[in-house]
């Protein structure tokens, strides 16, 4: 049975989607990213100097198709520690969909996280991205381009510090869904 967004009552999840998971942080100086178990799917939090920056929006656009989620629906969840420091690596699935995400400590700005996700799509997304909650609306990260075959997989790639939100070379600031 497909589940809709996470805009549903949690305590109409079945029992096996209500376990408790521990959060899950990552720090980048004086920058935070958060993750908590909300449902069915991990949402995040990025906070700098403990004021929140961004809140990642989960569900779907339309609110019907849950192909196609406003954020990537990560499920699993792991950190890691790499040569490079720490990470959290994360994937998730929606639809026909598979979505991958790292994050890290940005290589070149201090306090600042990055955030590099990937997904393998079969048919012509509607909507592709990551959507956050800020102190002004909602703002949307999304690939520069459009897959033109399928299968293929899409990118995108952006940054979130005391700067804001600011996409990397592959992505842009688009409208929210």
């Amino acid at each position: 049975m497909p589940f809709p967004p996470d805009r549903r009552d949690p305590s109409a999840l079945p029992p096996a989607l209500h376990r408790t998971r521990p959060p899950v942080r990552l720090e980048s100086g004086e920058t935070a990213v958060v993750f908590r178990w909300c449902g069915d799917r991990w949402r995040h939090t990025v906070t700098f100097a403990g004021e929140t920056l961004a809140e990642s929006v989960e569900g779907t656009a339309d609110g019907d198709d849950a192909r196609w989620p406003v954020s990537p629906p990560l499920v699993e969840l792991s950190a890691i520690d790499l040569q490079g420091g720490p990470a959290i690596l994360a994937v998730g699935l929606a639809g026909r969909s598979h979505f991958s995400a790292s994050v890290r400590p940005h290589p070149e700005r201090a306090d600042t996280l990055l955030f590099e996700i990937a997904c393998r799509v079969k048919e012509r997304p509607s909507w592709l991205g990551s959507t956050y909650a800020t102190g002004g609306g909602t703002e949307s990260v999304a690939p520069l381009d459009a897959a033109t075959g399928f299968p293929a997989t899409v990118q995108w790639a952006y940054s979130i510090g005391p700067e804001g939100i600011r996409a990397a070379a592959q992505a842009q600031r688009a409208p929210s869904p």
